[in-house]
């Protein structure tokens, strides 16, 4: 009785085994294990290479983007048509029509928090942000920032 649990035993543990390593060439072979850190495939994006590409020009439409930074209490009014996409800090939105997040497509509403690394629109004239802490906002088009 103890030689046929004991051959069991190993079958089971060699047929994990095979399993494991099916499993894992698969996934090499599906291209998990690929991509050095860096390379096209697999890419590093640091804060000096953001910024550069957040104020270059594409396609003839300038494309720039001003870093503002606020502290408590400030706010940054935009203009209508005018973007904004915070990079560090928190923030409520201002304005009678609040901003349009171009992210996810929905109406961020006046109090509403901002979100992180997501683009706004200014439907009108006077919306914008609050800043709660310090703040990092990068703003494309006309804007008024107030104590």
């Amino acid at each position: 009785m103890k030689k046929r649990t004991y051959k069991t035993s190993v079958l089971l543990i060699l047929a994990l085994a095979l399993v494991g390593i099916l499993c894992y060439r698969a996934g090499r072979a599906d291209g998990a294990g690929s991509g050095v850190p860096g390379s096209v495939s697999d890419p590093l994006i640091t804060k000096s290479y953001l910024e550069e590409r957040l104020s270059q020009v594409s396609g003839g439409r300038a494309a720039y983007f001003s870093k503002v930074t606020l502290a408590r209490g400030e706010q940054l009014t935009l203009y209508a048509g005018s973007e904004l996409m915070l990079y560090a800090g928190s923030a409520a939105v201002i304005g009678a029509d609040g901003l349009v997040n171009l992210t996810t497509g929905e109406l961020f509403k006046r109090g509403n928090s901002v979100v992180r690394y997501h683009l706004y629109l200014a439907p009108e004239d006077g919306c914008g942000i609050s800043a709660d802490a310090g703040v990092t906002v990068y703003v494309r088009g006309d804007y008024n920032k107030k104590n």
